[in-house]
């Protein structure tokens, strides 16, 4: 077990209104309290701004608060944690100084960030989150045929496509990408994983779509005509990243496939930001991705 810890929490970015990630802090925190790990959220916000160095400065603010609570008394540790989202996810620089624990520092994608009294730990785990819900629905990765290999196939080129390109592919996947607003580097780690032409016609894998040029806070309307799937475990996945935080259905089943909004990858990534960086001591007792997407879906009932 650890010593308890007292937290000011924040996500940070520019559309924020619809975010749900200061729920999640205090969910995730909740359930952790009852497996015995005592760490307290003080203050769970959202930080409207398009900078990065606004978002710091709220950061190094509630330090200041945070190390006023019961001063001089041993309360354990004071820390503050930070989510990024769009357009801060990009701000930070390779030579910041800030030590990486999850994610490759060359993708330019942060999207986590915790000062544990110390120093910046930063991770990127919108990636991680994509494998994690590719496998909370069945997909297999590792020592599989080549044409065999589930298909991310994307839109987009931003932080978070290239981040989730990235564990992917080192997750065992293949890449293919099917235009955007923003091209995907034909450079990055992904660059030997992409799939074109002939190759995408006889690749067999499991297909796993993302929109990743969606419109932050914009709820999108699955497509075709909605009947049960017989087997969601072979089904493709459409995902679309973003959300408007009005509830409504979270998953639809079509013609196409299994439709997901995107407060599953926002529940994914955020219980890999509690694995690698905010308190990996929990890491066996965190919530699954089912029961945290629940508690999501139930605060707008």
């Amino acid at each position: 077990m650890v010593a308890s810890v007292k937290v000011c929490a924040a996500v940070a970015g520019e559309p924020i209104d619809h975010s749900l990630t200061p729920d999640l802090f205090r969910i995730v925190a909740d359930r952790l309290r009852k497996s015995g790990f005592e760490v307290t959220i003080e203050v769970a916000e959202k930080v409207e701004t398009d900078t990065l160095v606004n978002a710091l400065a709220w950061g190094h603010a509630q330090k200041q608060a945070l190390s006023n609570i019961d001063e001089g008394s041993d309360s354990g540790r004071r820390e503050v944690w930070i989510s990024l989202t769009a357009p801060l996810k990009h701000q930070m620089p390779p030579d910041s100084g800030t030590e990486w624990v999850a994610g490759d520092p060359m993708i330019a994608c942060v999207n986590q960030m915790r000062h544990d009294g110390h120093v910046w730990r930063v991770a990127a785990t919108d990636g991680l989150g994509l494998v994690a819900l590719a496998r909370e629905f069945g997909f297999e990765f590792g020592q599989l045929d080549t044409r065999e290999q589930p298909l991310l196939c994307m839109s987009g080129g931003g932080s978070t496509a290239r981040s989730c390109a990235a564990a992917w592919v080192e997750a065992g996947g293949k890449i293919w990408w099917r235009g955007g607003r923003r091209e995907l580097s034909r450079r990055g780690p992904w660059r030997s994983s992409m799939v074109e032409g002939l190759q995408l016609a006889e690749h067999n894998g499991r297909r796993f779509h993302a929109d990743f040029d969606v419109i932050p806070g914009i709820a999108s309307e699955p497509s075709g005509d909605r009947i049960p799937l017989r087997d969601l475990s072979e089904a493709p996945i459409l995902l679309s990243v973003s959300y408007d935080g009005n509830g409504g259905e979270s998953s639809v089943e079509t013609e196409w496939g299994l439709h997901l909004d995107g407060r599953w990858l926002l529940v994914a990534q955020h219980l890999e930001a509690w694995r690698y960086l905010y308190l990996p001591q929990s890491a066996d007792n965190l919530p699954s991705l089912r029961d945290l997407m629940s508690a999501i879906e139930g605060l707008s009932r």
